[in-house]
């Protein structure tokens, strides 16, 4: 009884750490830039205070009068089409000049927060407001009082709105960019390495060769090597092809004339050679523990009848595998989609041809305040694989499982 409330404890801890970020996330994305920057996503749901700036009445309203009458809530809203503030006014900022009593003829600047219904002295003035937003600026003698900018805090009311996912999508042609290099990348670099480690691992399960078992060991540990370790020596191999390949331009053609010999060390086919070499260790052990695991006597029978080991490959083993190639094909997709280091170091740098997440970096802005922009990024790359993982899932604990518990 203990060991299944622990159990179940854990598991709602889990769903727990996963679900929070993920609110975080979508709240933000969905909340205006103001909010966003000034409040945490824990008070999306309920009414905020924030602080916002509005004018008494536009420069060209020119009129004396006895009395102005209006809204600040209308004057906040007064050119936004989405995003409308709404909510009660808490107190209004009043910044006066004051006499300074230890220096006779001096004066010095306070700061004064007047709450609703308080009178208070603007530009010589009577101004007084309302929690519902409604003020009144009341002069002794017929003026033509000049425009003040006062500083408003408000209990806001929770806003939402797709702002930022239209900023996101499309007044920045970087992030449609970003999304079509993506693919570019992380399509080849799933497909490549499943089709050698499939060819591999048919012939470790079923293919009699000198040093079989070593390499495979050797296959297996390979592994354990951090991604990180590798950096070094793969930089220095790209960038000597690259020199190679820039030598053999200048021989063979007439670059030089249009100084266009320069062949890049850091490019989309440099990623899809990095991320197949990563991911086809993982993707070998997993479908030859598979592979292995099928019925003997289904290969036998095929071979007795005639079938070369292409045709028992393409016509039984790749049928009989959908499972385990369906769950490394999430596994690399998801990490090659999701990858920043190798596309940092090892992608190409020209700003079109910059991957989502390197452009997701990037959408904090200069000031790295941009969240609703990042966040609203963060969850348009959620979406491609999820709908990856969606449409293979049925495919997906059949064929790890068999690919992990399984030897020969």
């Amino acid at each position: 009884m203990i060991t299944k409330s622990l159990s179940h404890f854990v598991l709602g801890l889990i769903v727990f750490i996963w679900i929070v970020p993920f609110i975080a996330l979508v709240s933000t994305s969905l909340r205006s830039e103001t909010e966003a920057k000034t409040a945490g996503f824990w008070t999306a749901f309920t009414p905020t205070e924030l602080g916002h700036r509005f004018s008494t009445h536009d420069k060209s309203e020119k009129i004396e009068i006895f009395t102005m009458n209006g809204n600040i809530f209308e004057r906040l809203n007064k050119d936004k089409e989405r995003f409308i503030i709404a909510g009660e006014i808490k107190s209004i900022l009043i910044k006066q000049r004051i006499a300074y009593p230890e220096n006779p003829g001096k004066t010095k600047l306070i700061r004064k927060l007047v709450p609703s219904g308080e009178v208070m002295n603007v530009r010589g003035g009577d101004f007084v407001f309302s929690k519902n937003g409604d003020f009144s600026w009341s002069f002794s003698e017929k003026t033509l009082p000049k425009p003040k900018k006062l500083d408003v805090f408000i209990d806001q009311n929770p806003i939402f709105g797709t702002d930022a996912y239209i900023e996101v999508l499309f007044d920045n042609k970087n992030v449609p960019n970003a999304l079509i290099s993506s693919f570019i990348v992380t399509i080849p670099a799933t497909i490549i390495p499943i089709t050698i480690a499939a060819f591999a691992a048919y012939a470790f399960a079923w293919m009699q060769f000198p040093g079989r078992d070593w390499l495979f060991v050797i296959v297996v540990s390979l592994m354990v090597v951090p991604t990180q370790l590798a950096f070094l020596p793969i930089l220095q191999g790209f960038s000597g092809i690259a020199s190679w390949a820039t030598a053999l331009n200048q021989w063979v053609t007439d670059c030089e004339l249009t100084d266009s010999c320069q062949v890049a060390s850091k490019s989309f086919a440099s990623l899809w050679i990095t991320h197949t070499a990563f991911g086809l260790p993982l993707a070998i052990y997993l479908l030859r523990n598979y592979i292995v695991g099928l019925p003997k006597e289904l290969l036998q029978s095929a071979r007795i009848d005639g079938a070369s080991h292409l045709q028992i490959f393409t016509r039984l083993i790749i049928p009989l595998s959908v499972p385990a190639l369906a769950s490394f094909s999430i596994f690399q997709f998801l990490w090659v989609w999701n990858d920043l280091i190798v596309a940092l170091y090892i992608g190409p740098n020209n700003a079109s041809d910059l991957v989502f997440p390197i452009r997701l970096q990037k959408q904090l802005g200069t000031f790295k305040d941009q969240l609703h922009l990042l966040n609203a990024s963060a969850v348009i790359s959620m979406i491609v694989p999820v709908l990856v993982f969606l449409s293979m899932q049925r495919y997906f604990i059949r064929g790890l499982l068999a690919g992990s518990v399984k030897g020969g």
